[in-house]
C-alpha cells in the first residue's frame, strides 16, 4: 500500500528498529481494529520494522502484514518498502524539501518547483544544465545536487532488485556508497560482493544471491565468498591471517549451516581457496598461513621499507658533548638507559624506544629535539602519533607542532589507503604512541618516508594492540633487526605515584597494590551498583575540577549490554553534566539525544578532525538549505554535523579503553566487575590505569580486579611481519641489531 509518514514512536539507532505511525488512502487495507485516528480522507496506523523511512511530505509503498501485540494491538510488520517519486506539485516540492537531496533544502526546492511544475524530474533527468536558472544555484552546488540525486536513482534502482529481501532505503545507501554509479549492476550480477559491504555479513548476503541467482550450495562462487568473509572476520580478531585448515572448517561452518551436513565438502573449499590464491589472486598464503591480499601487501611493504628505511646511508653523529650540554639546559641528568636511547637515535636511521609510564620517554623525545635541532639547522622534522588526542599531547608534551599520522599522509578516512601520495619530505620522524598504528596503516607510512629519513618510534609494549589487524609495534620490537632501547628506571616524580607503582606491580603479575590518594578502590557488586557508584564519584570530582568534563574520564571495557558500560554510562554521565534546560537545543536521532553543551568525540577520520578528536556541541541550527546540523568546536578547529554524518559522533563522558588510548587525565574512573570477563585482562586495565595523571578510581570487586592482573596471556594475533623483516634483512645483508637493549 502506498504511505505517507506521521511520526516516531520509538526508534533504536543501535540496530535501526523503529516503530512509526503512517497514513494512506487505502483505508480498505487497514483493520478496524489498527486504525489510529481518521486525519481528513486518510487514516492512521502503527507499523514496525527496520529502519523504517521517516522523512516527511513523501510517499513510500509497503509491504508487510498485520500481527496482534497483547500491548499495543495491531500493528503492521514491514517486510519491505521503497520511495516512490511524486508527480503532483505538492508531492515534488515536498519529496525536494524532505533533505534526501543534498544541496537543496526547502527554499531552494520551493524555487524550482515554481519554475519547472510537474517537469521538475525530467529536468534532473535530461537537461540539469537548467537548474541554474534557480537563484542561488551554482556550478558547483549543481554538481553536488546532481551527484545526490543521481545516486537516489540508484538507489531507487536498486532497491527494486532488493525489496523482496527486505533491504531497507537506509542499507541500499551503504552499497551505493561503497560501489559507486554501478552498484545495481554489480549487486545483480556478483551479489556475493555483497559482502565487502559493511553490515552484510555472509548470512545476509548468501539468501539474496542464491534466490537472485539460484546459487546451488556447493557453487564456487559462493565458496570463495564464504572464504574471504571468514579472513575478513578475523581482522575483528587482530589477525592478518588464518592457517588454511582454520580457514577451511570456519568456510564450511557458514556454508552448511541450514544444509545437511558435508552438503559443501571439504575439497569444494580448497578448490575455490586455491583459485583465489593462484588464479585470481585475492589471497595470498605463505605456507599453511592464507591472507586477504592487501593484508599480505601490507606486511610484504612494510618489511620491505623497514629494511630500506635502516639500511640507508645516514650520518652517525657522536653527540656525547651535546647530550651533556643538553641535560644542563633543561637542568635535568638523564638515566643511562635515556642516554643510550638519544645515542643511539643517531647512530641508526631507524630506532624504538620503549617503555611505561614515570620511564621518561617525553623527556627523551625533549632531548632528542634539541639536539637534532642544533646538529641540522635546516633539517625539516615530523612529530605524529595515530590519533588526535595522542598527537595533541605529543604536540604539548615536546612544544613541537604534530600532525595526525592519517593527516601527514593525506589519508582522509580511516579505510583510504591510497598509496599514490608522494614521499615525505621530512628528515626525521618521530612516530609517538606507535602501539596503536595497525598493520596498513603503519605500511603506508614506511613506504612514505624517504631514504636518509631518521626515524624514531616510541610507544608502551605493555598497552593494548591496534585496534585495526597486526601486532606493528612489538613484531619490529621482537625481530631482532630494528635497534631497540628499553627504559626501565623510574623518574624520581613517578617514585611517588601510585598510579605509576601498581601499573608496574600489575605488569608483573603483583596483586599488592597500594591505596591512598591517588588511587583508590570503591565496592561495587553488580553493574548496576557500579554505575551508581561511578555517577557519584563523577559528580564529586567535577566539583573538585571546576565543573570541567575534560578532566575526568570514564572508562570502561565494554560498550554495550551492560549498566557499567561505556553506552548506559554515557547517557547518565550526560544528565549529570548538561541536563536540559528551554535555553538548550536538542536534536534526536534515532535513539540518540544531542543537546547544546554535550561533550563528543569523532570517531572516523576526515579531512578536518581526526578519530578520537573531542569537542564541545555548540550549536543546532539550521543551514541555508533548510537542514539541521550540528556544530562542534575541537578548539583549533569547528566542524559542522548533517543527519548522515551523526553516525561517527559519540558522546564522551565515557569511552573505551581502547579509544583512550594515547591521551591523559587528571581524573579516571574505572570498572572492574567479574561480568566483565572475558575483557579482564592485565594490558586492558594497565592501559585504562595508566591514562590517569592525578588519581585513579576502580569500582567493582578486588577478586574481579585479580582476575585481570593474574590474565596476562596476550590476545594472539597471527601476523608474520617480524619473520618478514628478518628475511629481509637477510636478503639485504644487513646485520641484526647488536644493540638492542635486554
Amino acid at each position: 500500500m502506498i504511505v505517507q509518514f506521521v511520526s516516531v514512536l520509538y526508534q533504536n539507532a543501535s540496530n535501526g528498529y523503529t516503530v512509526a505511525v503512517y497514513e494512506t488512502a487505502e483505508t480498505d487495507k487497514i483493520p478496524n481494529s489498527a486504525v489510529r485516528q481518521l486525519r481528513g480522507r486518510n487514516i492512521s496506523f502503527t507499523a514496525v520494522g527496520t529502519e523504517l523511512p521517516v522523512m516527511r511530505n513523501a510517499e513510500f509503498e509497503m509491504e508487510g502484514s498485520w500481527k496482534e501485540s497483547e500491548r499495543y494491538g495491531k500493528q503492521y510488520y514491514v517486510d519491505w518498502f521503497r520511495i516512490i517519486l511524486p508527480k503532483t506539485r505538492d508531492g515534488i516540492l515536498g519529496y525536494l524539501s524532505s533533505g534526501i537531496i543534498k544541496g537543496i533544502g526547502p527554499s531552494t526546492a520551493a524555487k524550482i518547483v515554481d519554475l519547472f511544475g510537474t517537469d521538475t524530474f525530467r529536468v534532473f533527468d535530461e537537461s540539469p544544465k537548467e537548474l541554474l536558472k534557480v537563484k542561488g544555484i551554482t556550478e558547483k552546488r549543481l554538481e553536488e545536487i546532481m551527484e545526490t540525486y543521481r545516486g537516489s536513482a540508484g538507489i531507487r534502482e536498486l532497491l527494486a532488485f532488493l525489496a523482496p529481501y527486505h533491504v531497507t532505503p537506509k542499507k541500499a545507501e551503504k552499497i551505493q556508497e561503497h560501489f559507486g554509479v554501478k552498484a545495481a549492476r554489480i549487486v545483480k550480477e556478483q551479489p556475493y560482493r555483497l559482502c565487502e559491504v559493511k553490515g552484510f555479513g555472509f548470512l545476509t548476503v548468501d539468501p539474496i544471491a542464491r534466490a537472485s541467482r539460484d546459487f546451488a550450495p556447493d557453487d564456487p562462487e559462493r565458496v570463495k565468498a564464504a572464504i574471504r568473509y571468514v579472513l575478513k572476520e578475523a581482522e575483528k580478531e587482530g589477525h592478518l591471517f588464518l592457517e588454511s585448515p582454520e580457514v577451511i572448517e570456519r568456510a564450511l561452518r557458514l556454508l552448511n549451516q541450514g544444509f545437511a551436513p558435508d552438503t559443501v565438502k571439504t575439497a569444494d573449499a580448497v578448490t575455490a581457496g586455491n583459485s583465489l590464491v593462484l588464479t585470481e589472486k585475492k589471497l595470498g598464503a605463505d605456507g599453511r598461513a592464507v591472507f586477504l591480499k592487501e593484508n599480505r601487501d601490507a606486511e610484504i611493504s612494510a618489511a620491505y621499507h623497514i629494511n630500506r628505511i635502516l639500511s640507508a646511508s645516514a650520518p652517525v653523529y657522536d653527540v656525547e658533548q651535546l647530550l651533556e650540554e643538553t641535560q644542563a639546559e633543561f637542568g635535568i641528568i638523564l638515566a643511562e638507559k635515556q642516554k643510550e636511547a638519544v645515542r643511539m637515535v643517531f647512530k641508526s636511521p631507524l630506532s624504538i624506544i620503549t617503555g611505561g609510564p614515570g620511564k621518561g620517554k617525553t623527556t627523551n623525545l625533549r632531548i632528542i629535539l634539541r639536539i637534532y635541532e642544533r646538529l641540522e639547522r635546516n633539517g625539516e622534522v615530523l612529530a605524529c602519533a595515530p590519533t588526535g588526542r595522542a598527537r595533541k599531547r605529543l604536540a604539548e608534551s615536546t612544544g613541537y607542532p604534530a600532525m595526525t599520522i592519517h593527516k601527514a599522509l593525506y589519508l582522509k578516512e580511516d579505510d583510504d589507503y591510497d598509496t599514490d601520495a608522494d614521499m615525505l619530505l621530512e628528515d626525521f620522524i618521530i612516530a609517538d604512541e606507535f602501539t596503536m598504528a595497525d598493520m596498513r596503516l603503519a605500511s603506508i607510512l614506511f613506504s612514505r618516508i624517504k631514504s636518509g629519513a631518521r626515524v624514531v618510534l616510541v610507544g608502551d609494549v605493555d598497552q593494548l594492540p591496534s585496534v585495526g589487524p597486526g601486532n606493528v609495534f612489538k613484531e619490529m620490537i621482537e625481530s631482532g633487526v630494528i635497534p631497540v632501547t628499553v627504559l626501565d628506571v623510574f623518574f624520581r616524580q613517578a617514585q611517588n605515584s601510585r598510579i605509576i607503582i601498581n601499573s608496574n606491580r600489575m605488569n608483573q603479575n603483583q596483586k599488592n597494590l597500594l591505596y591512598g590518594e591517588d588511587f583508590r578502590f570503591v565496592y561495587a557488586d553488580s553493574p548496576e551498583e557500579a554505575s551508581v557508584k561511578i555517577q557519584e564519584i563523577y559528580r564529586e570530582e567535577l566539583a573538585k575540577n571546576q565543573n570541567d568534563p575534560d578532566r575526568v574520564q570514564v572508562l570502561s571495557p565494554l560498550r554495550v549490554n551492560t549498566e557499567a558500560g561505556v553506552n548506559t554510562l554515557n547517557r547518565n554521565l550526560r544528565e549529570l553534566v548538561n541536563p536540559p534546560s528551554f535555553s538548550k537545543a536538542e536534536w534526536k536521532a534515532g535513539a540518540r539525544l544531542f543537546r547544546v553543551g554535550d561533550k563528543v568525540m569523532q570517531t572516523k577520520n576526515t579531512e578536518a578532525v581526526s578519530n578520537g578528536d573531542i569537542g564541545r556541541l555548540t550549536d543546532i541550527s539550521v543551514n541555508r538549505d533548510g537542514q539541521k546540523e550540528i556544530t562542534v568546536d575541537y578548539g583549533d578547529v569547528q566542524k559542522n554535523y548533517q543527519e548522515e554524518e551523526l553516525e561517527i559522533l559519540d558522546h564522551s563522558y565515557a569511552m573505551s579503553i581502547h579509544k583512550s588510548q594515547g591521551a591523559e587525565y587528571p581524573v579516571v574512573i574505572i570498572p572492574v566487575l567479574k561480568s566483565f570477563y572475558p575483557m579482564l585482562r592485565r594490558n586492558v586495565y594497565y592501559t585504562g590505569i595508566t591514562r590517569a595523571k592525578e588519581r585513579v578510581y576502580l569500582v567493582g570487586t578486588k577478586q574481579a580486579l585479580y582476575m585481570a592482573i593474574a590474565n596476562g596471556k596476550e590476545e594472539r594475533r597471527n601476523t608474520l611481519l617480524g619473520r618478514r623483516i628478518r628475511q629481509a634483512a637477510a636478503k639485504n645483508g644487513y646485520q641484526e641489531a647488536s644493540k638492542k637493549a635486554a
